[in-house]
């Protein structure tokens, strides 16, 4: 009887700790993805390459935070795409390209979507 509740708990504590970060995680990538739709790809598209410059930088730099602690719960492939597809949109924006640029931070913003939904809470992601 001891080990069956042990186990419970310590699945009880795996269970929240996930919550938890899948809460975090919520939150972080919406955010990212909020400022590539409504700051990066409106600069982009109005042709405002600094502007947009300094919004991928700050992008960027946020996402160098954030995947810190997404390594711990992410796969590690789905984390270097999305930098990689980061640094790509980077470089079309200093191209001035606006069709390459806004394309890539689209991808960049599917990515992020796909990452945040591999690590719900769901049975597909469970088995």
């Amino acid at each position: 009887m001891r080990s069956l509740i042990i186990s419970f708990v310590v699945m009880a504590l795996v269970v929240s700790g996930w919550g938890i970060f899948v809460n975090y995680s919520d939150k972080n990538i919406h955010r990212l993805m909020n400022v590539i739709e409504d700051d990066i790809l409106v600069s982009v598209n109005a042709e405002d390459w600094e502007k947009a410059s300094e919004q991928i930088d700050e992008l960027s730099e946020k996402w160098d935070k954030q995947k810190k602690v997404f390594t711990f719960f992410f796969d590690t492939e789905d984390i270097r795409d999305t930098g990689f597809s980061i640094s790509r949109a980077k470089n079309y924006i200093k191209a001035k390209n606006l069709s390459l640029a806004a394309g890539e931070l689209n991808l960049t913003k599917e990515q992020l979507e796909f990452l945040h939904m591999n690590e719900l809470i769901t049975l597909d992601n469970i088995f």
